[in-house]
């Protein structure tokens, strides 16, 4: 799949109209080097395509081994397009996306299929799609609160999510609160803590300028979707440890998309299997969701697939402290702590946490083996 944008993402493939594309003259040149690529590269085929107002999808098929490379399939089609219409048009920047994955060349295709459906559908709800830099609610001031007070625990290490990239922001100047690394002001605070006994005092009895002082301050939250879910009655964190059983795992999808029907808003990253499963329990019977995402959201960024419907429809919300991936900069793989971070904060935005961690089956079995008298005191 290869994107092309215009410069400066100016309108002049055609007019955006709630049934597709209606194509100006440009957007028939468009149209006609595309149908092109397979007369000038026998063995490369052309085929599904979208012709926005400003940007261009298209899948190509590279049939024949040594038949073409792709830079010299897009370098023909963006040449021929501004040939045709008598002027520069692209941006010099372009993306492609090897379909490799299982289904993910399905997902493209629809992607291509709808994409004007979906942009005449942000378009008209601007509100349900706008990005709120800066975002502030009580609910995120307690999750703040919530990770400062357990920020030296084992469930949360700072240091390490920091080494898994992760980047907290100020909601304030806008500016990254810390990244301890060695030779850091803030780490070598928060190791002079730990060696005082972690109760933010200085070996010469000051307050450190710690990391658990720094990760209390305010996150700059971005936030996509409706805000007005943090306002429900009732906000339920929902997280499933993937050694949850078969059976107590389907008890928890219908419980809890019981809840989502009668109006409970289930929060959560939405990471293991299981918490996906209750997510599309939960949508399917018109439940809402909020998500917490695990990286920043982009300037031209939006929720994907099923989440783009639900966005149109007010039923999420998606939160993210975290900045954004630099344009043209590959996906990051994190680490356990930036997921363990997300838990938790998810746990303080929530009234109530349904769902069994590791530590909640571990407890379970324990008193199973007690009851059959092979435990201890």
């Amino acid at each position: 799949m290869i994107t092309l944008v215009t410069e400066p993402r100016a309108n002049i493939f055609g007019n955006l109209r709630e049934w597709g594309v209606e194509r100006t003259e440009g957007g028939r040149a468009v149209y006609d080097a595309w149908q092109a690529i397979e007369a000038h590269f026998p063995g490369v085929r052309a085929t599904y395509n979208a012709i926005m107002p400003d940007h261009f999808h298209g899948i190509v098929y590279i049939t024949e081994e040594g038949a073409a490379v792709l830079d010299e399939v897009v370098a023909f089609f963006a040449g021929e397009v501004e040939r045709r219409i008598g002027r520069r048009v692209w941006c010099a920047l372009w993306r492609d996306s090897v379909c490799l994955a299982k289904g993910q060349l399905h997902r493209q295709i629809n992607y291509i299929l709808s994409n004007a459906k979906r942009r005449w559908i942000k378009e008209n709800n601007p509100g349900l799609f706008k990005k709120v830099m800066g975002f502030r609610h009580w609910r995120l001031e307690r999750a703040a609160a919530t990770l400062a007070g357990v920020a030296g625990a084992d469930s949360w290490d700072f240091r390490s999510f920091a080494r898994d990239g992760g980047e907290l922001w100020d909601v304030e100047t806008g500016e990254e609160i810390a990244k301890p690394r060695k030779g850091n002001r803030v780490l070598s605070a928060f190791e002079e803590q730990q060696a005082a006994g972690g109760n933010g005092q200085a070996t010469d009895g000051k307050t450190c300028c710690s990391t658990l002082a720094v990760a209390c301050r305010p996150l700059a939250w971005t936030a996509v979707g409706n805000p007005f879910l943090l306002d429900a009655p009732l906000l339920v964190t929902v997280r499933i440890s993937t050694a949850t059983p078969d059976d107590k795992l389907a008890e928890l999808v219908d419980k809890l998309g019981a809840k989502a029907e009668r109006g409970a808003v289930l929060v959560g990253p939405w990471i293991s299997p299981g918490e996906k499963a209750v997510k599309a329990e939960a949508v399917a019977r018109g439940g809402r969701v909020v998500q917490l995402l695990a990286e920043g959201m982009g300037r031209y960024y939006k929720p994907g697939g099923a989440d783009f419907d639900l966005c149109a429809y007010g039923r999420l919300l998606q939160l993210s402290p975290f900045a954004p991936r630099e344009a043209g900069s590959a996906r990051e793989s994190y680490g356990k702590a930036r997921f363990e971070w997300l838990n938790l904060a998810a746990k303080s935005i929530g009234d109530l946490s349904s769902g069994f961690s590791r530590a909640d089956l571990g407890r379970e079995r324990t008193a199973s083996v007690r009851q059959q008298g092979g435990g201890g005191q």
